[in-house]
């Protein structure tokens, strides 16, 4: 695991907006970001029938979904993590060029699958094994960590830290004092200000990536981002 603080600051003395004190005042971004490894795959995947004969595409098709929901259990996919959507059904007709007229296809037929599988290894397995049963359309794949959560909480705490380093910092190179904390925000001030910005790699940690999906389907790295603002009054 990987952190990656960054700093940013900017100094003012004007008033911008009624979020920003009249007194001379600092005004800090702090950044932080934590890269994992994947844990888990959100995967959504469909099957598409067209049969003249509505019934048969519908048979067709909750066949499929109904093997696919199997193997997925199989894969060690929980219950409450599979939800298979109501079937839709559409009268298809295509354009007959030699005889200007609409000419009947068939009824389309589909239904998808959303399922979340918490372990990335058996990712390329269940997806072939998916295909091989007769979904034949692969919606959206995501991977991601189930720490999400525990993490992002790290990571705004860390972004507190850089913003009061960076105050510091700022305040300490331009030869002046911090007399308190005026106001704080997770989200962007109403300053009229644009930050000054200045990148900086402060701590660097590996974490346990655990065994490695095949090349072809290699997860990577998710990066969870936090900010952090705040505005310090100063004194020469």
């Amino acid at each position: 695991m990987r952190y990656l603080p960054l700093l940013a600051a900017a100094m003012t003395f004007n008033v911008f907006a009624q979020s920003t004190p009249s007194a001379p005042h600092i005004y800090i971004q702090g950044q932080a970001k934590i890269t994992t490894a994947a844990d888990s795959v959100l995967l959504n995947v469909g099957i598409l029938e067209v049969d003249k004969n509505l019934m048969a595409a519908k048979e067709k098709a909750d066949k499929t979904m109904a093997k696919a929901i199997k193997l997925s259990k199989q894969a060690g996919v929980l219950a409450k993590d599979i939800n298979a959507g109501q079937i839709s059904i559409h009268r298809e007709t295509q354009y007959n060029r030699e005889t200007n007229k609409q000419e009947f296809v068939g009824f389309r037929v589909s239904r998808s699958l959303s399922l979340t599988l918490n372990d990335v290894d058996k990712y390329p397995t269940l997806l072939q094994s998916l295909v091989n049963g007769g979904i034949n359309q692969v919606n959206q794949t995501q991977f991601v960590s189930s720490k999400y959560n525990e993490l992002h909480n790290q990571a705004q705490k860390l972004a507190i830290k850089d913003a009061k380093k960076a105050a510091s910092e700022f305040a300490s190179d331009y030869g002046v004092e911090l007399k308190g904390l005026y106001s704080a925000s997770m989200k962007p001030m109403d300053t009229g200000v644009q930050p000054y910005v200045r990148a900086k790699m402060a701590m660097s940690t590996d974490a346990e990536s655990g065994s490695v999906t095949p090349d072809s389907y290699h997860a990577g790295e998710i990066t969870i981002s936090a900010s952090s603002y705040a505005i310090y009054l100063i004194e020469n």
